[in-house]
């Protein structure tokens, strides 16, 4: 669908949960993770500067910048979505002549695709990165693994799923067209031919899914109805009062430029469009999938499907971004959850039965708890960029199918104006909604995205999606703005081991279910242990994890990774270590798989001293 994994999700999610862990839980032994050797700063040229804007370029750095700037317009370009979101003006990439396009999916693309990446990779190794600084040979090892982990993932075409009840297109893309800014008149014509190309993509969609029914990797009937639900959601009542319309509208009425005629114009053939169009093309995906429930017999995880448990394996490490096996993950998260619930026991154990209850945040609305936020960060975290944010709600027939919260990426040449979306169908109290801002805010996907702007990467390393760094940063910061919350200390340090150990259920759970095999009855057995028992939530948590696989674990386990890098800066530097240094360098380095920031983190870490 895609050459590799460009910027997968434009907006960037909490995920869901369900669980309800109990606070006072005990737990077994107390066991310590081990951790790897940082790369020695030895292995680099230490003559090489990391920046390539401070020095006169060598010809082959030159030539392999020019390179990046093609692969880059020729992916950006592939999907105008994502094009939208990356460039508020393409001509400032020198993109002036692009196709208006939702993508293409289709097997004959996929195969034309992996030829090209063949030639891709064929170009990239006609340069040589020991003859570029750092920066470019960080970019050359991160390019070079997208290349190879698309190639990896390209026999299991079929296993894919862009119907995802977590992150479909059905879901994803009216939100993103809903937030589609409009800077110029060329943005509107964009956006209405887009949405004139809904019933034709969503066709390619539903012959996608009859070719992997053909294959046996349909999704499950339950997977079907939940896609099914989703979709009723986005056919309005009341075409007139429906988000497709009067959210056109209000961005149409910015445009200071137009005459009333104009607009007027504009929201007519917006409305022809959503009717002969938008909404015929949901109707049609729901009879195909309607059809085609029958199809999806596997209830169970990916390791019943043939070559299933390879495929998990794969799309494991191509999502969390971590070098480890399938069973190195398992022991990892079942060793932190030990580590977390005996110290969590030893907490509680000596703290007042109203600890909890007693710690009222201070804050009113959630922009004073992310100024908060942005207070308290400032010692630990570099300066961001100056950036304003908007918070907005979700619309209320919606809130049943998105994420209990997402930011909007910003264009990265204009990144000024920000969006969070907090979804009240989740029911937040104060302490969730703060940590879940922080996630979102600042310092989670919102100050990620800005700073990483202003690190001055190339291009093409803001659209190379990389979960386990995205989704683990942010789950990382979400931990430590428990602290930040001004609240009693020892109960934010149990608040967050709490959420630490509720998430280390997910991972183990995902791992399970479809590395293991673990049936609804496994998944029961396993959480009874941690008191929970709930059967109707246990069969909502086994069937989100069936219909998403290493989704949670892109969280989890990029959280510890983050954990483990810094605990192995910790162990090099000893006394010359601060946060503000690590969280430099591993910000100045930018999205990336653990296993590359873990060989050129020394060198990052000197030059943010």
């Amino acid at each position: 669908m895609k050459h590799f994994h460009i910027r997968k999700e434009n907006f960037h999610k909490k995920p869901p949960s369900q669980l309800l862990f109990p606070l006072y839980a005990l737990c077994g032994l107390l066991l310590v993770i081990g951790i790897y050797r940082l790369n020695d700063a030895s292995a680099y040229h230490d003559a090489s500067n990391i920046s390539t804007q401070s020095k006169k370029q060598t010809s082959q750095e030159s030539e392999f910048l020019s390179y990046l700037d093609k692969v880059f317009q020729a992916e950006v370009t592939s999907n105008t979505l994502n094009l939208h979101y990356t460039l508020s003006d393409p001509a400032s990439a020198d993109i002036t002549d692009y196709p208006v396009t939702l993508g293409e999916v289709s097997s004959r693309q996929e195969a034309a695709q992996l030829a090209s990446l063949e030639n891709m990779k064929q170009e990239l190794h006609s340069y040589d990165p020991s003859k570029m600084p750092v920066s470019c040979r960080l970019t050359y090892d991160v390019l070079e693994d997208s290349i190879n982990r698309s190639m990896a993932m390209a026999p299991y075409y079929y296993f894919t799923e862009p119907l995802s009840s977590t992150g479909g297109v059905q879901s994803e893309y009216p939100i993103l067209l809903a937030e589609y800014t409009f800077h110029s008149v060329k943005d509107i014509e964009d956006y209405l031919q887009l949405l004139a190309q809904f019933d034709t993509y969503f066709q390619k969609i539903c012959l996608f899914e009859k070719e992997k029914a053909k294959q046996g990797l349909f999704m499950n009937q339950k997977a079907a109805d939940n896609v099914i639900t989703q979709c009723r959601a986005f056919i309005p009542e009341d075409s007139a009062a429906s988000f497709w319309e009067t959210t056109f509208q209000e961005r149409l009425a910015q445009m200071k430029d137009l005459t009333e005629k104009e607009k007027k114009s504009y929201i007519d053939q917006n409305h022809e469009l959503l009717q002969e169009h938008v909404y015929p093309a949901y109707h049609d995906l729901i009879a195909n999938l309607k059809a085609l429930k029958k199809e999806g017999k596997n209830n169970q995880g990916l390791c019943y499907f043939h070559n299933g448990k390879d495929y998990y394996a794969k799309l494991v490490k191509s999502t969390t971004g971590s070098g480890r096996s399938v069973p190195e993950l398992q022991k990892m998260v079942e060793t932190q959850r030990e580590n977390n619930l005996a110290e969590l026991n030893r907490l509680t154990s000596e703290m007042a039965e109203d600890a909890f209850s007693a710690n009222l945040l201070p804050f009113k609305t959630p922009e004073e708890m992310l100024e908060h936020l942005k207070q308290q960060i400032s010692s630990s975290f570099p300066d961001p960029p100056k950036a304003d944010y908007t918070i907005k709600q979700v619309n209320k027939k919606l809130q049943d199918f998105l994420s209990p919260a997402f930011y909007l990426t910003s264009p990265m040449d204009q990144f000024t104006e920000n969006c969070i979306y907090i979804n009240p169908g989740n029911r937040y109290n104060e302490i969730e909604l703060f940590t879940t801002l922080a996630h979102e805010g600042y310092p989670g996907h919102l100050y990620q995205t800005i700073y990483s702007y202003s690190a001055q990467l190339p291009r093409l390393r803001y659209i190379l999606y990389h979960g386990g760094y995205t989704e683990g940063w942010a789950t990382y910061v979400e931990m430590l703005s428990y602290a930040y919350a001004g609240i009693d200390q020892t109960a934010a340090q149990a608040l967050m081991l709490n959420q630490d150990a509720t998430l280390s259920l997910y991972a183990t759970i995902d791992m399970g279910v479809h590395y293991d095999g673990w049936s609804l009855a496994d998944t029961v057995d396993f959480l009874s242990g941690f008191g929970i028992t709930e059967s109707t939530v246990i069969s909502k948590i086994y069937q989100a994890i069936i219909e998403n696989p290493a989704n949670y674990l892109k969280y989890y386990i990029g959280y510890l990774e983050f954990l483990n890098l810094k605990e192995q800066a910790k162990a090099y530097y000893k006394n010359d270590y601060s946060d503000l240094l690590y969280h430099t360098a591993v910000l100045n380095m930018g999205s990336a798989p653990f296993y590359i920031l873990e060989k050129y983190f020394v060198k990052y870490y000197k030059a943010a001293n």
